[in-house]
């Protein structure tokens, strides 16, 4: 391809031409007649003279594969030049927005030698969740006076990398260890509710809960407390709203992210606890995908995956036909954990939550304090604009929240600080005493 220099060289001798054969002035016509010659010789040559793909070898040589929004990382690819004679060309590492950190600056052509690897190494911020493809890498040609270019890509230095929430129990809030037995060499959540049945008897722990020593079986300085069976499992639904307005804050920590972040922790400890299944449910102005509650490897990998990947839909968010939609699909008497800006109408939720707990389902949101999701203004012109909207919107907040605990929904606020310890709190309780 010619550049924006050979073109401005074509016209400029096509001008000098032009303007000696008008003129009759043989010198000028001479030398732009030469020019023009020079110009359009450059670009013939270079165009016949390409290097062919087999004279590179291009290796991506390292890169992360899994990042966390928020996430820095580098990747680093390396080329070699294997031609005959020297080229003057640039080498890109050619990354997609999402995990940029900013407008790639291109890398200036430099002259370059037979059997000489070059290696370029970029910087990865991750942002959107999802998967994403790092790659190729693009090396661009010149011709020696910069008036023409082409680029060739090279396939196999792609690289897919996926951004999901880290999910970690120890990375968040760490569960009382009362809360914990072995069963089969796993961690099991106990349930301490009434009408357990009883187990067995077995040595006391420092970190075991004194209402259940068996006070007549122990003595001083040999103390046993009882076990009990597990309740029968208990179904879990991580409803998550898709609607633009979760996109309140900055890209990695927005109020979606952080509710996906949530939702990949219950998932995670659903995993390790005993007979509990979890299931996802999104929406907007309608029930969009449903998850059922399970167990198993497989459904908590493609819970995860699903999460990951999620991305919001037009619409707006109504909790009425929301609760009736899942109501259809849920079998059993369910937990369902709500993460929602909650900004569709709530005229009809009094009958709709009814219902909902008529047939033995129990909501909680979890509603994003949207104006806490944003830095504080730095004082300029429209500091005082965005003081007003932070101010309407907290009110709205605490008007939604109003209605809500009014209907008997408990509801639990989040900033950006995310809402792991809430969702885990809640989880913990709800495993326990069957309500939060």
């Amino acid at each position: 391809m010619i550049a924006r220099r050979g073109y401005l060289a074509v016209a400029a001798t096509t001008g000098a031409l032009l303007l000696s054969a008008f003129t009759l002035e043989l010198l000028l016509l001479l030398a732009s007649a030469v020019a023009f010659a020079l110009v359009a010789g450059e670009i013939l040559w270079f165009h016949r003279n390409l290097p062919g793909p087999g004279e590179f070898v291009a290796v991506r040589e390292e890169g992360p594969s899994v990042l966390s929004p928020g996430n820095d990382a580098s990747t680093q690819v390396s080329v070699v030049y294997r031609g005959a004679a020297p080229v003057l060309a640039s080498v890109n590492d050619l990354l997609p927005e999402a995990l940029s950190a900013g407008p790639p600056a291109p890398a200036p052509p430099r002259w370059w030698r037979p059997q000489v690897r070059r290696r370029v190494r970029s910087h990865l911020r991750s942002g959107a969740r999802g998967s994403h493809v790092v790659g190729p890498v693009a090396v661009t040609f010149w011709s020696p006076r910069q008036l023409a270019w082409s680029q060739r890509l090279f396939p196999d230095t792609r690289q897919a990398v996926k951004v999901i929430p880290p999910a970690p129990i120890e990375r968040t809030q760490r569960i009382g260890s009362a809360l914990f037995t072995r069963v089969q060499g796993q961690l099991a959540l106990r349930h301490r509710g009434f009408g357990s049945e009883f187990r067995s008897l077995r040595a006391y722990q420092p970190d075991d809960d004194l209402r259940h020593v068996a006070w007549r079986r122990s003595r001083p300085g040999q103390w046993y407390v009882r076990e009990f069976e597990q309740e029968s499992r208990q179904d879990f639904v991580l409803a998550l709203d898709v609607t633009p307005a979760m996109l309140a804050g900055l890209p990695g920590e927005n109020a979606l992210d952080r509710a996906v972040e949530a939702a990949s922790l219950v998932t995670a400890v659903v995993a390790h606890s005993g007979e509990d299944r979890v299931g996802l449910a999104t929406g907007t102005e309608r029930l969009r995908q449903y998850l059922r509650p399970s167990r198993g490897s497989r459904h908590f990998r493609l819970l995860a995956e699903n999460l990951a990947y999620l991305r919001t839909e037009e619409g707006n968010f109504e909790l009425p036909p929301f609760l009736e939609g899942l109501s259809r699909r849920l079998t059993t008497s369910s937990h369902v954990l709500l993460f929602s800006s909650l900004r569709g109408p709530l005229g009809e939720l009094h009958l709709a939550h009814a219902r909902f707990r008529h047939r033995g389902h129990h909501l909680y949101v979890f509603l994003p304090q949207e104006a806490a999701f944003y830095p504080e203004a730095v004082p300029s012109a429209g500091a005082r604009a965005l003081e007003w909207a932070q101010r309407e919107e907290q009110d709205r907040s605490a008007q939604v929240a109003s209605e809500l605990r009014a209907e008997g929904i408990p509801v639990f606020p989040y900033d950006r600080r995310g809402a792991t310890g809430r969702v885990l709190e809640t989880y913990t309780q709800l495993r326990a005493w069957g309500l939060a």
